[in-house]
């Protein structure tokens, strides 16, 4: 599940404080240390079963993620279409450029 960005205020010299001392205590920055109490507040106030729904979803969209890298990372696992009357390439099996459809054969194939 894609991440959400959350934009705060906070006096400048409340943050400067708290950082200087974050990185004396442990090296931890403001950022990890909201991001660790919005994880506890999750915790504790989403219930289990939802948690559980919520985890399982993610891990689903993670899968479907994965998958879509792996595919675009081997160049995918679809079959290239022959070439054929409906084909919009311009050579024939052979490699050579096709010869134009004469337009007395268009308006033919109009008329039917």
């Amino acid at each position: 599940m894609a991440e959400k960005e959350i934009k705060i205020t906070f006096a400048g010299e409340k943050l400067e404080a708290l950082s200087f001392f974050l990185a004396e205590q442990g090296g931890k920055t403001v950022e990890e240390l909201l991001k660790s109490h919005l994880d506890k507040s999750y915790e504790k106030n989403v219930p289990a079963q939802v948690r559980k729904f919520v985890e399982s979803r993610m891990e689903t969209l993670q899968e479907t993620a994965n998958q879509e890298q792996e595919s675009q990372r081997t160049g995918g696992t679809r079959q290239q279409r022959a070439s054929g009357r409906r084909s919009r390439e311009t050579q024939n099996q052979e490699g050579q450029p096709r010869e134009p459809v004469p337009e007395t054969w268009k308006r033919q194939q109009k008329i039917r």
